[in-house]
């Protein structure tokens, strides 16, 4: 069965669908599943390392225990996201130093070639666990882009039927 989840920001029009990846990555595809159940909304920023990225980190302590943070392992990993993808990092608490002082999941929303993983603590792998639908890629990038341009946000993430 396939699942999908909505990803919307008002002020910059975005609402796209992704499908979620459950053969290749099954846990963090499960835990954004989760997450976007419980609806709510999250702050997010254009990311300043990766490129075209908007990150969206959410702490640990938002999450319900179903989501199984604590069991999410690397899958259908990559240091190099696609226009499209969207790519999960589970950083325990004190990961890297720098960090903010709890654990979280972030939400990276990635809509243009180029992208990398390269953070100032060195590479970093992220789980791709869901990618936009095609019919959806042009209004995701435009969205991303007044995103860029306007600065921080707050995503919604939700389930779709």
């Amino acid at each position: 069965m396939l699942r999908h989840v909505r990803v919307s920001e008002p002020s910059s029009g975005l609402s796209c669908r992704f499908r979620l990846l459950d053969d290749p990555a099954p846990r963090s595809a499960q835990a954004l599943w989760v997450l976007a159940g419980q609806g709510g909304s999250y702050d997010a920023i254009h990311a300043m390392w990766t490129g075209p990225e908007i990150s969206c980190p959410i702490p640990a302590a938002a999450f319900p225990a179903e989501a199984g943070l604590d069991r999410l392992v690397l899958e259908n990993a990559t240091s190099f996201p696609e226009a499209g993808d969207l790519a999960v990092v589970y950083a325990g608490e004190n990961s890297w130093k720098g960090q903010p002082p709890f654990a979280f999941f972030d939400i990276g929303l990635f809509y243009g070639a180029g992208a990398r993983l390269l953070m100032p603590m060195g590479w970093v792998m992220a789980s791709v666990c869901a990618e936009v639908i095609p019919e959806d890629l042009a209004q995701y990038r435009a969205g991303c882009g007044v995103i860029r341009r306007n600065g921080a946000c707050r995503l919604t993430f939700s389930q779709v039927d």
